[in-house]
Order: structure tokens, then sequence, then C-alpha cells
């Protein structure tokens, strides 16, 4: 049973490694960290949103640009 279980985190490590290799190769050129890590960090924030229960670094981001179209700064009138 012992050996089941370690051969399957091998063929899921290994899928994982094949998976962000694919995306690498396949990114344009200048984009490629961003494309193979970017499933891997956008799980690690969904598992920080929910074991913490607040807001994620995307939907901070989002919140604040929405805050700033709808409110002006005080140098927008400044011209």
């Amino acid at each position: 049973m012992e050996l089941v279980i370690g051969a399957l985190a091998a063929l899921f490590g290994l899928a994982l490694v094949v998976g962000m290799t694919v995306r690498a190769v396949m990114a344009p050129r200048g984009r490629r960290v961003r494309a193979a890590f970017g499933p891997l960090m956008g799980a690690g924030e969904t598992y920080q949103e929910l074991h913490t229960g607040q807001k994620g670094l995307q939907d901070s981001v989002i919140e604040s640009i929405q805050e700033s179209e709808v409110r002006p700064s005080r140098t927008d009138g400044d011209d």
C-alpha cells in the first residue's frame, strides 16, 4: 500500500513538472516564468484566502482600482 501511495505521489509530481514545462515552452518570450508558475501561485493564493478568510492580492488590486476610478485623486484636477 505504501508503494502505491509513493508511486501516485511521484506521478503527481511528475505531472506538475511536465505541465509547468509545457506552459513555459509555449508561453511568449518574457512571460515564461509567469506562465509556468501562474497556476501554482493562483492555487496558493486561493488556499490563503480560504485559510485566513481575507481577500487575496488580485481581489485587493481590483478593488483598489475600482475605488480610484470612482473617487479621483487630489492631483487629477491640477492640469
